[in-house]
Order: structure tokens, then sequence, then C-alpha cells
């Protein structure tokens, strides 16, 4: 149960929490429709990442949460386990995930963890493997779902809902 009180009506609790307060529900909605949809990154890459977050924050309904484009990239419910489970920053890396995918793990648990942990080096073969937009998306990415996550869970918003994103990938 949600520590405010939820207008009672249709839908999840959190679309019914986001109404309470429209203009800031748009503002999430366009940040992350930005970032889940206006980015090269490939929706893989962007899943593992998301997920490494969800973790860190301890949101359920993040957790819950699985890309039907990720799915589509090969990201199977067994490899989802591995990456919430993995200690992803150490090796060995989970089998499967390629060097790209594995330091934007690394990169969203420091992200997520301890933000000071990303020093110069850390960033140096961050820009080894990816372009400087690419670290842009990547950040940003970070942001918007450590925002959006420690906003889900420190509210204690229910895990009710079906397992997809608020609005279908591809919806704009």
């Amino acid at each position: 149960m949600a520590r405010i009180d939820v207008v009672d009506g249709e839908g999840l609790e959190r679309e019914r929490l986001l109404m309470m307060q429209p203009d800031v529900a748009k503002g999430m909605w366009v940040f992350a429709n930005a970032v889940y949809e206006k980015t090269s990154l490939p929706a893989r890459l962007r899943e593992i990442a998301r997920l490494r977050v969800a973790v860190a924050n301890g949101c359920g309904v993040c957790l819950n949460t699985r890309s039907p484009k990720a799915a589509e990239q090969g990201l199977d419910e067994h490899a989802v386990q591995e990456v919430m489970t993995c200690t992803i920053g150490t090796p060995p890396a989970i089998e499967g995930l390629t060097e790209r995918e594995r330091l934007a793990g690394e990169f969203a648990d420091r992200f997520a963890r301890n933000h000071h942990s990303i020093d110069d080096e850390f960033m140096a073969e961050v820009r080894t493997h990816f372009s400087d937009v690419e670290v842009i998306e990547l950040t940003a990415l970070y942001a918007m779902t450590v925002g959006n996550g420690r906003f889900l869970a420190v509210l204690d918003i229910a895990v009710d809902d079906d397992g997809f994103y608020l609005l279908p990938e591809g919806a704009d």
C-alpha cells in the first residue's frame, strides 16, 4: 500500500498516483520517452542497465517490468534473472553479455550505488566502448531510472501491473 493517499479508481496504482499531478507525470513521461525511444542504444543494452538500477533502488515495479524489445533482442527471462542477481562489474561476467553490455551494467551499478566511484579511469574505459553521444544517453538513462525508481520505491507503489512499461515501447 502506498505511503500517501492515492485516489481510488480504475487503473494501476502508479497510474492513479501520477494522475494526481499531471504536470509531473507529463515531465516524467517526456524524459522516459526520450531515454527509451530517442536514443541510439539497443533495447537489450538499455534493459541490462535499467535492471541493474532497479536492483540498486529496490523498486518492485521496476524489478517486475520487462522490455519486449529487449526480449526480441535475446534478453530472455533467464538472462534477466542472471542480470538482476549477478555482481555485474566483476568477473566472471554473465555468459552471453557483450563487453558493452557488461560495462553498461557496471556503469549503472556505480551510478546508482556510488557515483563517486565513476572516476577518470573508469570513464576512459567507458569511452573506449561508447561514443560520447552514447555516454550521454547512458548517463541520462541512469539519471531517469534512479530517479523514477526511487520515486516509486519511496512511495511504496504497488507491484500491481502486468510487467510492462507504463506506455508501450514505440508509443510517442
